[in-house]
């Protein structure tokens, strides 16, 4: 469990003031935990204000103006009326900026892992020489970068194609000076190397055409549009399913079945979706079902090795990655071998039956769970002649 300290130093100043006006130690106390708690909320992203969003914006498009962010969108990112933000969203961990808004009157989201290609010296792609001089690799040594990232991190192979995806726009321009490339160059590499390290702009990116995830409009520096999905209907606990809805909701059930099956099938290795819930699916504008949350999508081998990475163990559920499932060698009490469940027995637990609550007349809280016996029968007769129980 993460645990964090509050430095109450930084209050000092605080308690000799309430000294001198008499607070107590008592009510000071209560005062200085309020006030760590609401930096825990803020620093976890448990919480947000608006007023973020207005600043993140500002800054990039302040950036823009000064020729330091680069990116497919950034002229209708800045442009008044055009991208609209609509609330900030807490609970985005492993993502410093998420927040609603509408674009051209569409809803979107937008997501950055960082709003700028410098935050973290850890992730930089540039070095200093002794003389204090920012130094990059050429495009050649980047290309190459780029490859051993994609297949060490996603064991996505590479070639110009995918370099393409994942960045369109030109790397060099006729009308500027030799001078003016390379200002371009490093800049579209320091941009492209930040969008690399976030795993959903890299999935969604090199994967749009099989439009099984969120469309991304477009970039600006470390930030990227993504198409807003509409949330799926489920069924409250308390609530009395009728023929109609649960018809509905067995149509949508379908749907994700038809997902389940393209993740399995339509890429060079099954995609496995580890953290699944009812709020990561979708419904596109077309009427597709979508998977929302592409942060813990991966393909069979990075699962296999994350389930099976000789970590000591002695339970199998130790050896788990989030709904991935794990198996614990009991002779050498070591996680072992690949991923033991698929989606569909995720999707079968998770989202068609849900939770029970342990009190049977009250049902489960998943899509399907609430079926009366001739509605299940009814799924059940659809199932049997969809492609999932053909030969």
């Amino acid at each position: 469990m993460m645990k964090v300290h509050c430095n109450y130093r930084v209050f000092d100043y605080i308690y000799r003031m309430y000294n001198i006006i008499g607070c107590t130690r008592r009510k000071l106390s209560l005062i200085l935990s309020v006030l760590c708690l609401i930096y825990v909320l803020f620093s976890w992203n448990l919480v947000c204000l608006n007023r973020e969003i207005v600043m993140v914006v500002s800054d990039v498009c302040h950036d823009v103006e000064e020729g330091r962010a680069i990116g497919t969108l950034c002229k209708e990112f800045c442009m008044k009326n055009t991208l609209v933000p609509v609330s900030c969203q807490p609970f985005h961990g492993g993502k410093e900026i998420v927040f609603k808004a509408t674009f051209h009157g569409n809803p979107v989201f937008v997501k950055g892992r960082r709003s700028r290609a410098d935050e973290n010296l850890e992730e930089s792609l540039f070095w200093t020489d002794e003389n204090g001089v920012e130094q990059y690799p050429t495009l050649d040594e980047f290309k190459h970068v780029v490859n051993a990232h994609l297949f060490h991190n996603f064991n996505i192979s590479y070639n110009e194609q995918t370099f393409y995806k994942l960045w369109p726009l030109p790397l060099n321009r006729d009308a500027f000076s030799p001078t003016q490339n390379r200002m371009l160059l490093k800049l579209s590499m320091k941009t492209l190397w930040n969008l690399l390290q976030d795993s959903e702009y890299v999935f969604i990116k090199l994967f749009q055409h099989f439009d099984v995830f969120p469309e991304v409009y477009g970039t600006c520096s470390g930030l990227y549009i993504v198409e807003e999905v509409q949330s799926l209907d489920w069924p409250g606990l308390m609530e009395k399913t009728s023929f109609v809805a649960w018809a509905r909701r067995a149509k949508i059930g379908l749907g994700i079945l038809d997902l389940v099956e393209e993740l399995d099938t339509m890429f060079d290795h099954p995609v496995h979706l580890c953290d699944v819930k009812p709020e990561h699916f979708g419904l596109s504008e077309h009427g597709r079902i979508k998977y929302n949350d592409v942060d813990n999508v991966y393909l069979k081998p990075i699962v296999d090795n994350s389930v099976g990475d000789g970590s000591a163990c002695v339970k199998h559920s130790e050896c788990d990655f989030f709904d991935c499932k794990g198996q614990c060698d009991m002779a050498k009490r070591k996680c072992s071998g690949g991923v033991v469940n698929n989606n569909l027995q995720i999707v079968c637990e998770k989202i068609f039956l849900g939770k029970s609550y342990a009190m049977k007349s009250l049902g489960g809280s998943g899509l399907l769970a609430k079926a009366r016996r001739e509605s299940f029968e009814t799924f059940a007769a659809s199932l049997r002649k969809s492609k999932w129980f053909r030969n």
